[in-house]
């Protein structure tokens, strides 16, 4: 933190070095947190500036003393961190760009990532982990589960539902009132108009079945 007649900041550590630790970084407050540095896997000493810290929590000091964000896109790896970050009772934040557009009336869980320009509206529920990257547009009534990831330019039209963990890729359009399931990929460009099961792999317009996910292939 800063001290001595200067704003404290809040210390936080983000998990992933990746191209999305990029966007994370920009859309931060800056005026709120101060990195401290990341937590990757990857053979370097910093990223953008910021010291590599290591590749677990475990090997973090002081780890009480943090805030954490999981800067991870892929669904099942940003569960398989949130999952230890809540095993020890750690605490994460949501990062919203300044330019996003959100709604009053919107419910966002923790670790939530909603980036520029991108429009969240009213009546809409992000759960835990999710994210909502640069220029989608979440309509009302949206309900999307734990750690899935909305991409770029998608439009997820009223009262869509989507389950834990799936994959929107860039530029799908989603009619109104579609259920779509979990651990599901929903390839770019797609259009969607009609409800989409657990564990498959979509896409086309309309989207068409490419394949089953086994074991999160």
């Amino acid at each position: 933190m800063v001290e001595n007649g200067a704003e404290m900041k809040k210390k936080l550590i983000i998990i992933g070095a990746g191209g999305f630790a990029k966007a994370v970084v920009d859309s931060l407050d800056h005026d709120e947190y101060i990195i401290v540095g990341f937590l990757d896997k990857i053979k370097s000493e910093s990223h953008l500036g910021y010291p590599i810290l290591g590749a677990s929590l475990d090997e973090l000091e002081f780890i009480e003393d943090y805030k954490f964000f999981i800067a991870i896109g892929n669904p099942d790896h940003r569960d398989e961190w949130f999952t230890k970050i809540k095993e020890k009772e750690l605490e994460t934040i949501n990062v919203i760009d300044k330019t996003a557009i959100l709604s009053a009336r919107a419910n966002l869980g923790t670790c939530i990532y909603i980036g520029k320009m991108a429009i969240v509206n009213c009546d809409s529920y992000l759960e835990d982990g999710v994210v909502v990257n640069t220029r989608a547009l979440i309509e009302h009534g949206n309900h999307i589960s734990y750690c899935s990831n909305i991409s770029t330019n998608v439009v997820l039209n009223g009262d869509v539902q989507v389950g834990e963990k799936t994959f929107v890729g860039s530029c799908t359009v989603v009619n109104g009132q579609i259920k779509i399931g979990s651990s599901s990929i929903i390839g770019s460009g797609s259009v969607v108009i009609r409800n989409i099961p657990n564990n498959v792999v979509v896409a086309g317009s309309p989207t068409r079945l490419l394949k089953e996910r086994k074991n999160n292939e």
